[in-house]
């Protein structure tokens, strides 16, 4: 198995700059305030030729009674419990506080190999914070900048040193079926993932926006291996102002382009509303399939009336679907998350979905010669043939002697047929008109 590096730290002394320099991407939130990060990620580390997995965690404060501190501070202590080797940063340019104090205290009851690493060392003839740490009985501390790259060469021959190698065990990242989670705020995303992996793993609470990172996590359910990412809630434009709220919906989006399919969460007591047909709209331009889940379905009372309601908003919002696929569970107790999984796995199967050309142009002539386009000025609107060149989403390609004449109107006609012909149901299905000669005449 691949050591576990676990990043540690007060409040902004860098973590997560740190993290995304290690990393060589800018995958942890980074803004000039301290609490940004709350869950933490993992991701994995190459150096030379092995691999960590390497953990951002959140700061620990030790006097905040505030509830999110308290929860981001148990979910660290969680990081620092499956961690062989802890980068304890401490920021260089000012005096040691009580909370480095204490974290240096839970350190050494952990027992576990440390790195001392004291960050923001550029331009700095004698760095207090750096000096004050040898009290800690850690060594001395690495010196680095994070954001100027400066010491992170030394840093990792530090971690090196006290490594052990076992490469028998490489987690392949390529086999893992990748989801992500959107929704608006409080809708119960991060307690369907701790319900999924079985264990307290995302911070949840009454509180609305307490994920703000978009964090992966590997999990298997039945024979199957999935990476999962957890995302911030997604409110209306005009309501996002704070900063570290605009770089959460960024990462949600990000998170969206690299999966395979999206869970889009719905809360059942306010029901499928606008918001949730923008956000639905963001994933299908992606060309992601997505499964609407409908959550804290335990709680509603007149299940029948609300299924319907649901059921007719989302068709009213999202006509250009079809059917879409819609699962109703409890996160919070876990009923309906079969269910849900295997209609997940049935949308990702509709999206991959590989169609023959033999069958695509029997298809196209029958409904073709159901309703053919109107006339071009006398002349007739010839629709030849049809091919799919990819999948994810389903894309289709027709070939006509008029392509800038067809109406969209009939795209749309030829869109739902094969939605109806071939089960394309509740996915996105993309369709270019070309002109040119057919390939498949001989």
């Amino acid at each position: 198995m691949s050591d576990v590096l676990a990043i540690i730290g007060r409040p902004n002394v860098g973590k997560s700059t740190l993290f995304n320099r290690l990393i060589g991407k800018r995958l942890a939130l980074v803004a000039n305030e301290p609490g940004i990060t709350r869950d933490y990620r993992v991701e994995t580390l190459k150096v030379d030729d092995f691999s960590y997995d390497l953990i951002d965690t959140a700061g620990i404060e030790e006097l905040s009674s505030d509830n999110i501190s308290r929860i981001t501070k148990l979910s660290s202590i969680k990081a620092i419990d499956k961690a062989d080797i802890l980068i304890f940063v401490i920021d260089a340019r000012s005096n040691l506080t009580s909370d480095d104090i204490s974290l240096a205290s839970l350190i050494r009851k952990s027992g576990k190999k440390v790195v001392l690493v004291a960050n923001k060392c550029e331009g700095l003839s004698i760095k207090q914070g750096e000096v004050d740490s040898l009290s800690f009985g850690f060594g001395i501390p690495v010196p680095i900048s994070s954001e100027h790259n400066i010491g992170i060469p030394e840093l990792l021959s530090s971690i090196k040193d006290i490594s052990n190698f076992d490469t028998s065990d490489e987690l392949e990242t390529s086999s893992y079926k990748k989801i992500t989670i959107l929704g608006r705020p409080n809708s119960g995303k991060s307690t369907l993932i701790n319900q999924l992996i079985d264990e307290d793993r995302q911070i949840v609470g009454p509180e609305a926006g307490l994920t703000r990172d978009s964090v992966p996590i590997f999990f298997q359910w039945n024979s199957s291996k999935y990476q999962i990412w957890d995302t911030a809630g997604i409110r209306k434009k005009s309501k996002v102002i704070e900063h570290a709220e605009k770089l959460s919906v960024m990462s949600s989006l990000n998170a969206t382009e690299d999966s395979q399919v999206v869970i889009l969460m719905i809360d059942a007591l306010r029901g499928f509303e606008k918001q949730d047909a923008n956000i639905s709209n963001l994933i299908e331009s992606e060309g992601k399939p997505f499964l609407v889940v409908i959550n804290k379905w335990d709680m509603v009372k007149n299940k029948k009336i609300l299924k319907t309601q649901i059921e007719e908003a989302i068709e009213e919002f999202l006509p250009q679907l079809g059917q879409v696929k819609t699962s109703y569970i409890s996160a919070q107790t876990g009923k309906g998350v079969d269910k849900m999984m295997d209609l997940l796995e049935e949308v990702n199967s509709i999206s991959g979905k590989r169609l023959g050309t033999s069958e695509l142009n029997n298809f196209l002539s029958h409904v073709t010669s159901k309703h053919p386009h109107p006339n071009k000025n006398g002349r007739p609107v010839k629709i030849k043939f049809i091919t799919q060149p990819k999948v994810r989403p389903p894309s289709f390609v027709i070939f006509s002697n008029y392509p800038d004449f067809i109406k969209e109107s009939y795209k749309r006609y030829l869109i739902n047929e094969l939605r109806k012909g071939f089960g394309l149901e509740g996915v996105t299905v993309r369709l270019d008109i070309k002109g040119t000669k057919n390939p498949y005449a001989k």
